[in-house]
């Protein structure tokens, strides 16, 4: 008997222990996402032992409907019930459903409470564990706290920095740009040198400007000396088929010379052949030089349409290098403009981000620094009859499981319409950028 009362006063102490509540005026009621812990146990007097009902002694979370469904109880309501009511009740439903003669112990004992959130002017905004007696300062902690100016000012300084350096970026492929343009435009027309636009020989002083215009003069230089050597080849190949289609006419005329020579010998020997005095292997001779004569000729006929053949021929390929040229100038041509009219997009949005971030962000920055003593605002949103109440709360103010915790720190009304213009350094970016497109 006395071990049977050691262990009914022990679970009778770990029942009060287990049900904490987080305001000191009001005893906790379970709510959806609550988890809670079971421990059931039966003292069977016919056998002096306690038994323990292991299928219940296990941890079961608050449906979102507010119930808990339950091995031998089935579903029970358990939202908005304290902790010892609901154990009582699951008590009254095993004696009833299992026919037992008295209740048997039952504790319950919260595993883990449902979150609460915290949303608004803090550094991690979100979803948090909720502790008993949490109150609106502690949650403001447990969200890292306010934000802090220092890091507003590094992140401003940090953006100034990748913008100026992204807009020197773009200018200077502006201006590459615009060299080369200027470089493929001589090139379509022909020209001996290149006429650079107004906007870089103005800022011809500038070392990157003067670098990229010399660079594309080196890069016209060479490209012309290339395309001169070319032409040059193909003239002199055509030169010198000329000549040799010259020299196969003299062969030409030289063959027919021959021909008639030889033609007219074999008249007269074939006449004396006729007559008798003269031998047929003579005539027989002369008959195979003519033919012979006249196989050369032939060959000089068929050199000649092959010269011809060339000559025309290097004529195309010098007329193809010129419109291959032309076309690759152009081709180039379009995509420099395509290229500057991206870069000109993009100088503007750099530009302006420059503006905001080097103008703008600092003035609104200075307004939240002079807020900043401004005392925080704080509600909580209160879940309440299947809707939500919002409550106005002090750093003090007890958090509840589901509550969520509003953090606000007003700014002032006016100031915002006397922000700055922009500055010197970033009207300079924008006419080094701007104005070369």
């Amino acid at each position: 008997m006395r071990k049977w009362l050691s262990t009914v006063a022990g679970i009778s102490l770990v029942a009060t222990a287990v049900c904490p509540s987080p305001a000191p005026a009001a005893e906790y009621l379970l709510g959806p996402q609550d988890k809670i812990r079971l421990k059931v146990y039966e003292w069977r007097a016919s056998r002096d032992v306690i038994f323990e009902w292991t299928a219940l002694n296990d941890s079961f979370v608050v449906g979102a409907d507010g119930t808990l469904f339950l091995p031998f109880v089935g579903q029970i309501r358990a939202e908005g019930t304290a902790p010892g009511d609901l154990a009582r009740s699951i008590g009254d439903r095993l004696m009833q459903h299992m026919g037992l003669g008295r209740q048997p112990d039952v504790a319950v004992e919260i595993a883990q409470y449902r979150p609460f959130y915290i949303v608004g002017n803090v550094k991690q905004p979100g979803e948090f564990p909720y502790r008993p007696g949490l109150t609106v300062l502690q949650a403001l902690g447990i969200a890292g706290g306010l934000p802090i100016r220092e890091d507003d000012v590094s992140r401003l300084q940090r953006e100034v920095i990748s913008s100026q350096g992204e807009v020197g970026l773009l200018a200077l492929s502006n201006v590459s740009l615009l060299a080369r343009k200027a470089r493929l435009q001589a090139e379509l027309a022909g020209s001996e040198d290149i006429t650079f636009p107004s906007e870089l020989r103005d800022r011809a002083s500038n070392e990157t400007v003067a670098l990229a215009m010399d660079q594309e003069r080196k890069i016209f230089a060479i490209r012309k000396d290339s395309l001169a050597t070319q032409l040059r080849s193909l003239r002199e190949l055509k030169d010198f088929l000329q000549k040799e289609l010259a020299s196969l006419e003299q062969q030409l005329t030289f063959h027919d010379k021959q021909i008639q020579l030889i033609q007219k010998e074999l008249a007269g020997v074939s006449n004396l052949v006729q007559k008798g005095l003269a031998v047929a292997p003579r005539e027989l001779s002369l008959e195979g030089t003519v033919a012979q004569m006249q196989s050369d000729r032939l060959a000089a006929e068929t050199s000649m349409l092959r010269v011809r053949q060339d000559m025309s021929k290097t004529d195309i390929e010098i007329l193809n290098l010129g419109n291959q040229r032309s076309s690759e100038i152009a081709e180039s041509l379009r995509e420099t403009q395509q290229q500057l009219n991206e870069v000109t997009s993009k100088s503007d949005t750099a530009v302006q981000l420059l503006h905001e971030t080097q103008v703008t962000a600092p003035a609104l920055l200075a307004l939240r620094q002079n807020a900043a003593k401004a005392k925080p605002i704080f509600t909580i949103v209160r879940p309440k009859d299947g809707g939500t109440e919002e409550l106005a709360a002090q750093e003090t103010t007890f958090v509840e499981p589901g509550d969520t915790v509003k953090v606000e720190i007003p700014l002032p009304k006016s100031g915002l319409d006397s922000l700055p213009a922009a500055d010197a350094s970033v009207q300079a970016e924008t006419n080094a950028v701007g104005s070369t497109n």
